[in-house]
C-alpha cells in the first residue's frame, strides 16, 4: 500500500464524518441528554484525527498521481488550497472541541452553546469538504470533469 492509497483512504472519513457530525450535533442540540452533546464534542475530535492522517499522506500521493498522464498541475493546487482550508477548519473545530470537554468538567452548563458554535462552524466546514472533495475527484475522475450522460 502505498501513499496515495492512504491518502484516499484517510481522505474520505473526515469529508463523510463532517457531515455526520453535523447531523449528530443538530440531534445534541435538541437532545437533553448531555452524554449526546459531548459524544459530539469527542465526534469532532475524532474527525480531526483523520484529517491530520488525510494531510500527511497528501504530499505522497501528490509525488505519485503527478506522473500519471493527462494530470494537471493545476487540478492537484486547487485541491491542495481547498483542502488546506478544510484542514485548518477541521482542526479549530477539533481544538475547541477539545477545549470544551476540558473546560465542561466543571462547567456543564455551558456544553448547549458549545455544540451550538460548534454546529455553525461545521456547516460552514462542510462546505469547504464539499469542494475539497470535488477537486479531489476531479484529478482521476474525469466524468466528473465531462458530466455524465445517460443514454436511453
Amino acid at each position: 500500500m502505498n501513499s496515495a492509497h492512504l491518502h484516499l483512504m484517510f481522505t474520505h472519513l473526515p469529508i463523510v464524518g463532517i457531515g455526520i457530525a453535523v447531523l449528530l450535533n443538530i440531534y445534541a442540540i435538541f437532545s437533553k441528554s448531555n452524554e449526546i452533546k459531548k459524544l459530539t464534542l469527542w465526534f469532532y475530535v475524532l474527525l480531526g484525527a483523520f484529517a491530520l492522517l488525510a494531510y500527511f499522506t497528501g504530499d505522497g500521493a501528490e509525488e505519485i498521481i503527478k506522473t500519471y498522464p493527462g494530470i494537471s498541475p493545476d487540478m492537484i493546487e486547487d485541491h491542495e488550497h481547498a483542502a488546506l482550508f478544510f484542514f485548518i477548519g477541521l482542526m479549530v473545530i477539533s481544538a475547541v472541541s477539545m477545549l470544551g470537554l476540558y473546560i465542561l468538567k466543571t462547567k456543564v452548563q455551558l456544553l448547549k452553546k458549545f455544540n451550538l458554535y460548534l454546529l455553525i462552524a461545521a456547516i460552514f466546514v462542510s462546505t469547504i469538504a464539499i469542494k475539497t472533495g470535488y477537486s479531489g475527484g476531479e484529478i482521476r475522475h474525469s466524468e466528473m470533469k465531462q458530466g455524465v450522460y445517460i443514454k436511453k
